[in-house]
């Protein structure tokens, strides 16, 4: 028996262990299926897998996906992003290890147990002290059970606490991986590069003959075929249609101009940067240097060790400086350095980037905006007082066509794609509903961003079909010179590469090349094709490589090799830090493979049916 837990490291552990599980036991339970209560939702040789300690689990998986997701999602689709075989793999790896350790015999003694649960705060009266009513009454009340169960808990928690720390502990190894890495990652490359077009080749692209043209039609018939298109009915209640039925109340526009003054009458404002002083003595002499142009304003920030946006105060107005300062930042009338002054922090200079002069704009003049504004709102309540409505009428069988004659929806068909954009096809709730319909499915109301609401019906599919060559002849004849194009060029660039390897100078032949320096295998180059920095690393010293571009083919010789050196800068350091990451992963690994092992030895046992009633009540459905 291992029967202390030393150190204050240790200690800390015990404490988020305890925490952790007095979570994990925490308000959830599930009825049988049989009756009574299930505690467990299967097991790992004779270890139980608690009901509590999956459901939290599963609720906190649940949770951070749901965030992503900008939704709740169902038990279905937590299944099909692998939330449940995820959580499963957890918790099912969790009990083997704890399994594992009573296997070995291995515990902690009463005296570590003791001494966690009398320093938890959980457990700690007013005056600091271990409140053993209260202790008794949190265990009974708020986790259901007795305390040599709970302290049998702690110890089965920590007993397996001990298990992994022995399997990730003492994993260290040289820098030889690292140093491997960094040579890979860190050398760099220096080439030089010139890129060929049309206007480089010897002779023009002569014009296709009908025969070249039906050619490449044959050839590349998939590009020219109509969009498989999807027959949509729909029909439409856009909050723009209501707004005849709408009155707007005179009184109610002045109030919305009212409750908007910031709006509309904006105050005189600067755009201000403030550095602050100890003394004002100290806020002259910045100042002076300034006026002799020793120094800049922005250059001061820096010695004072502050970036610019810890002295950017934004747009201000008068009330947000004190009276001094005001006086003095509203009395310029353009951009510049102001001070010293005396401000709410203390002696300070300001720097002016922007005079914003006030703006007031009279009722008259935005009325109809305002008006405008309101009866858009009140389209939109409209809209939303008949999707009740619209629903019982859907409900109890109504089609789209009868959806239009008994309510304000508009009917409409559209030959949808995945390059239809007008009207409503633009709204990307409709665009993924019509992608998602089939043939037969009931139509229901579905919300638009606008406030507006649809129902649609999928009435069939157009498979998609070739488009006589007639159609898009300039189409073909464009795509035909492009390739016609790029075959010259490639061409072209295999005779110069030719020159290029033997040491030629291609500038005899007109052509410029640039030289770059210093590449990495990741660096990015705006004015090449995106495949020519990994060409480049494919390269032997003097190598010359052809990168197509498309309309333009690029050749590239590379003319240094810079090995990654671990004695330069503090290369020390970072080797020490991907190597002490590397460590980490590997026992991780370790303890991912002994727990399969142990798992696999034990034997899994889960209960499916239990599993998925627990699912339905995290979820709600």
């Amino acid at each position: 028996m291992l029967d202390s837990m030393r150190g204050k490291g240790q200690s800390k552990v015990m404490w988020v262990i305890m925490g952790l599980l007095m979570l994990g036991l925490t308000g959830f339970g599930i009825g049988g299926l049989g009756g009574g209560t299930v505690n467990s939702i299967g097991k790992v040789g004779d270890e139980p897998i608690l009901v509590n300690t999956y459901a939290r689990a599963y609720q906190n998986a649940a949770s951070r996906i749901n965030q992503q997701a900008g939704r709740t999602l169902t038990a279905a689709e937590l299944e099909q992003f692998g939330v449940l075989d995820q959580v499963l793999d957890a918790v099912v790896g969790q009990a083997a290890l704890s399994n594992e350790t009573a296997e070995r015999g291995l515990s902690i003694g009463d005296d570590t147990v003791r001494k966690a649960i009398l320093e938890s705060p959980q457990f700690q009266g007013l005056d600091g002290t271990f409140d053993r009513e209260g202790y008794d009454f949190y265990l009974e009340r708020q986790l259901g059970i007795t305390a040599s169960e709970f302290e049998t808990l702690i110890r089965k928690e920590n007993a397996r606490a001990l298990l992994e720390n022995t399997i990730v502990t003492g994993v260290k190894s040289d820098l030889t991986v690292p140093n491997t890495l960094m040579k890979f990652a860190q050398q760099e490359r220096s080439f030089e590069w010139v890129a060929l077009s049309e206007e480089d080749l010897d002779a023009t692209i002569a014009d296709p003959s009908d025969a070249d043209l039906q050619a490449y039609y044959d050839t590349h018939a998939s590009n020219y075929m109509s969009p498989l298109t999807r027959n949509i009915t729909y029909a439409w209640l856009n909050p723009s249609a209501m707004l005849d039925a709408v009155d707007v109340d005179e009184a109610d526009i002045r109030e919305s101009y009212d409750l908007q003054n910031d709006r509309f009458n904006k105050v005189e404002q600067r755009a201000v940067d403030r550095l602050v002083f100890s003394t004002m003595e100290d806020a002259q002499s910045a100042r002076d240097r300034i006026d002799a142009e020793e120094a800049t304003f922005g250059e001061i920030v820096g010695e004072r060790g502050l970036e610019e946006a810890d002295v950017d105060m934004g747009e201000i107005s008068r009330s947000d400086v004190s009276a001094q300062a005001a006086e003095m930042l509203f009395a310029a009338d353009e951009p510049g350095v102001v001070g010293p002054v005396q401000s709410d922090l203390g002696p300070a200079l300001f720097r002016i980037n922007a005079v914003l002069d006030a703006d007031s704009t009279p009722f008259e003049e935005v009325r109809d905006e305002l008006r405008n504004e309101l009866a858009g709102e009140a389209a939109r309540r409209l809209v939303s007082d008949r999707v009740t409505d619209i629903d019982d009428l859907l409900a109890g069988g109504a089609e789209l066509e009868a959806l239009a004659k008994e309510t304000e929806m508009t009917l409409g068909t559209i030959a949808f794609s995945a390059e239809t954009t007008e009207e409503i096809a633009g709204y990307d709730a409709f665009r993924e509903a019509a992608l998602a319909a089939e043939e037969g499915d009931f139509p229901e109301v579905i919300d638009l961003s606008d406030g507006g609401v649809f129902a649609l019906r999928l009435d069939g599919i157009d498979q998609p079909q070739a488009i006589p060559l007639e159609e898009v002849r300039e189409r073909v004849v464009a795509d035909w010179r492009a390739d016609q194009v790029n075959a010259a060029l490639k061409a072209r660039a295999e005779t110069l590469k030719a020159e290029l390897e033997d040491g030629g100078d291609v500038s005899e032949l007109g052509l410029e090349m640039t030289a770059v320096d210093g590449i990495k295998r990741n660096t990015y180059l705006e004015q090449l094709p995106p495949t020519t920095v990994p060409e480049v690393y494919k390269l032997e010293d003097g190598g010359v490589a052809i990168v197509d571009g498309g309309d333009r083919v690029v050749l590239a010789r590379l003319t240094n090799v810079t090995a990654f050196d671990p004695d330069l800068g503090n290369n020390d350091q970072l080797l020490d830090r991907i190597n002490g990451q590397l460590n980490a992963q590997i026992s991780l690994d370790l303890l991912s493979y002994y727990t399969d092992a142990v798992q696999s030895q034990a034997g899994v046992q889960l209960n499916r049916p239990i599993i998925n009633q627990v699912n339905t009540q995290v979820t709600g459905f």
